[in-house]
């Protein structure tokens, strides 16, 4: 009986050490990718460079499988979907460096332009507000953004209808 209020002070103790690091959050610098993520990632800026994009496209996804958690790879594969006209693509690649690195402005830019290209207008003025909110004072990675927003969605020439064949009645 003379050990439980020394007991209950240590096991208190130890509860509030233990639960103290809990609510703390960290944002983890990405490391340098592999030298086999590295390799890829050339060979994929060689390709985009010599405008091979499908070869681009191929060697920054072995890289991506190498280095998960590179920024640089996702930027790289969203250029490559807004190049091939996938906006609603480079807008999720976009969104995966934004989850690494919230205030990335390469990566709001890229997903603004996305968002542009796929029509969404609104979306893409709520993306020029957080990056400029990120850039605060002289802001040039929203020029583009802003020129695109100007510029208006881009016009969807809509198919047209084969003429229906008359109806021909039978007597």
């Amino acid at each position: 009986m003379r050990f439980t209020p020394a007991s209950i002070l240590l096991a208190g103790a130890f509860a509030l050490s233990a639960s103290s690091g809990i609510g703390k959050q960290t944002v983890a610098t990405p490391a340098a990718p592999s030298a086999r993520a590295a390799q890829w990632i050339l060979k994929g800026q060689e390709a985009l460079a010599t405008e091979h994009v499908s070869a681009a496209r191929d060697a920054y996804e072995t890289a991506l499988l190498l280095a998960p958690q590179d920024p640089g790879i996702y930027l790289a594969l969203g250029k490559i979907a807004r190049i091939q006209k996938m906006p609603g693509k480079a807008i999720r690649y976009y969104n995966r460096v934004l989850e690494l690195d919230p205030n990335n402005q390469t990566a709001l830019q890229g997903e603004g332009l996305a968002m542009m290209d796929k029509g969404a207008t609104e979306s893409a003025r709520e993306t020029l507000a957080k990056l400029r909110a990120v850039c605060k004072t002289n802001c040039a990675s929203a020029e583009p953004l802003v020129a695109a927003i100007a510029a208006g969605a881009p016009k969807v020439a809509a198919a047209e209808a084969p003429a229906l064949p008359k109806k021909v009645e039978q007597q």
